[in-house]
């Protein structure tokens, strides 16, 4: 799988992981099925799994770099991977990260003919719809000031702009201006973006290269993973993601409306299953034909203008409906 044998490796994938064998192999059958016009190659920085990674890395033929576990950071684990690395362009993948069809590796790559462009976030199918549906309109961020940046950052948009290590292509050259913080617990590639971006760089916000997250975590998990994100961001910028009084207001609403909501859910499930329970009841009745009434909502007969002509009727002769 790996263009091991190449001199000329164009790009890199940089996967950091620890016991993560059946996603790997997962994500090496897709990374494998890629059709691009460039040598590449994986590197593994494996920290100090425990389970049969390394056999898979070796069966995929991928290069392996170590890092002891009392050693692991994000940035660090990322820094190692890109030392590894042959490629001008380093791509960063979770190894939860499943790519979008076989030429994810050529849009991933095509904001790069751009030479001022640094980074490039990949367009994840967890985003906001607004994101979604502007694909083919990918904005390029870079600012002209300090204070433009200052004000860009001082709210969460950027946190889904700026290139995430969950899959996202920079440019080796601008990474051995711009290494990754190594201290951080989280949020280590937003940082190293913002740095970036505040040397006058360019980042384009989003390539067509679309990825999707196939791990699924439970909320105890979701809640500490988004604690520790928090808790970086809260150190590198020393904003608090919440107060005090928005912490009681939200605490009072939640107690107030749980009864509300109990009520629609339980209503939810009443009115999905009577649907089901009745289906043989329903199928005795006379088929409808049209469109689902929600499709009809919002219609209103447009009255023609005043003194408008009439449309002119249409007539279809003999020849014309034998065509």
């Amino acid at each position: 799988m790996n263009q091991t044998g190449s001199e000329n490796i164009k790009m890199s994938v940089i996967i950091r992981c620890r016991n993560e064998a059946n996603s790997l192999r997962q994500l090496f059958d897709a990374l494998k099925s890629q059709k691009c016009s460039f040598p590449w190659e994986i590197v593994v920085v494996d920290n100090a799994s425990e389970d049969n990674t390394q056999e898979v890395c070796r069966q995929y033929g991928v290069r392996v770099a170590f890092l002891p576990r009392g050693e692991f950071t994000y940035g660090r684990a990322t820094n190692v991977g890109i030392q590894h690395a042959r490629g001008e362009l380093i791509m960063l993948m979770s190894a939860h990260a499943m790519p979008i069809g076989s030429h994810f590796f050529e849009s991933a790559v095509a904001p790069f003919v751009d030479p001022t462009i640094a980074a490039a976030r990949c367009l994840w199918l967890g985003s906001k719809k607004e994101i979604l549906t502007q694909w083919h309109k990918p904005k390029d961020i870079q600012y002209k000031s300090a204070e433009e940046q200052k004000l860009a950052e001082s709210g969460t948009k950027w946190l889904g702009e700026y290139p995430t290590a969950g899959c996202c292509v920079l440019r080796r050259s601008v990474w051995e201006e711009v290494k990754y913080d190594e201290k951080l617990e989280a949020n280590e590639d937003k940082f190293w973006a913002s740095q970036v971006l505040a040397r006058g760089h360019k980042i384009r916000s989003c390539s067509e290269a679309m990825w999707m997250y196939t791990r699924q975590y439970q909320p105890r998990d979701r809640w500490r993973k988004d604690n520790r994100e928090h808790l970086a961001l809260y150190r590198i910028t020393g904003r608090a993601p919440l107060s005090w009084s928005a912490y009681f207001s939200k605490c009072a609403k939640a107690v107030l409306s749980a009864p509300v909501m109990a009520i629609r859910y339980a209503s939810g499930i009443i009115i999905w299953n009577t649907y089901l329970v009745t289906i043989p009841w329903q199928s005795r009745r006379a088929h409808k034909p049209g469109s689902l009434p929600e499709f009809e909502k919002g219609l209103k007969t447009i009255s023609p203008a005043p003194n408008a002509p009439a449309p002119a009727p249409t007539s279809v002769t003999p020849a014309a409906s034998a065509k």
